[in-house]
């Protein structure tokens, strides 16, 4: 059994502060203990700096989080798609998360979905889904995207346990779909927590994740009432206190 490596998704130190400051946003990410981050896609709309930077560094680019209308003419979606990965290719940006928000019918996203995909995989960047807890009020809506249309999953564990359900029967039924993971800690009240400060399940859920042998794991969380940093390092040393990563 193969140990993951450790990113962090950087909305952390907030959103609007990442374009302009993220060289000392991952410098930070590394002091932490992280060995890689992951970041909105519209990181790369300085490409060249972008490079200069990870050049310099032993931090990588694990991922990149787009909407999926950014990718749908349609939904005046603008972003292309080989574009992209060529970028990711240059970056060795290994994984595209996609979401998008509820809609009156599916299976045109789930089509879209399924292509990019492959289209992905024919880069070396892995294309996934990535959950938040509206898609369990749609009873078929993972087995149609993962069975029908063949979508690897980004399994985000607090919003699993948001929408009531159990995060380790989740990666246990979607195990051969899911590729990546968030992991994250959360509360009943609202808020997003460090890990092992909240109340999702996450010794059983990460004891399952181990066992599928995934590349990388993320943490997440959204938002923090101290110093980012801080909340980074409680994470990380979660990890590392109880899973020995």
């Amino acid at each position: 059994m193969s140990s993951p490596q450790i990113a962090i998704q950087a909305r952390l130190w907030g959103l609007e502060q990442l374009h302009t400051t993220y060289p000392s946003i991952f410098d930070k990410a590394w002091s932490c203990g992280y060995v890689g981050v992951e970041s909105r896609i519209s990181l790369l709309d300085d490409m060249d700096k972008l490079q200069t930077y990870l050049s310099s560094t032993p931090l990588k680019l694990a991922g990149l989080h787009a909407n999926l209308k950014q990718f749908d003419p349609q939904a005046n979606g603008s972003i292309d798609i080989d574009a992209l990965l060529d970028n990711m290719n240059k970056l060795g940006a290994e994984f595209l998360l996609v979401s998008f928000g509820k809609q009156k019918e599916y299976d045109r996203w789930f089509e879209l979905a399924g292509t990019m995909a492959q289209t992905c995989a024919k880069r070396n960047v892995v294309f996934c889904y990535h959950n938040h807890a509206w898609e369990f009020e749609h009873a078929p809506f993972f087995d149609d995207l993962t069975g029908v249309y063949g979508v690897p999953l980004a399994a985000d564990l607090a919003w699993i346990w948001r929408a009531g359900r159990d995060p380790a029967q989740f990666l246990d039924r979607y195990a051969p779909y899911i590729r990546y993971i968030h992991v994250k800690d959360a509360t009943s009240d609202g808020n997003w927590k460090e890990l092992g400060r909240g109340e999702v399940e996450l010794p059983n859920a990460l004891r399952r994740a181990a066992a599928l042998n995934l590349p990388w794991w993320t943490v997440e969380q959204d938002d923090t009432d101290q110093d980012p940093s801080v909340s980074a390092g409680i994470s990380r040393t979660y990890l590392r206190d109880h899973f020995g990563l």
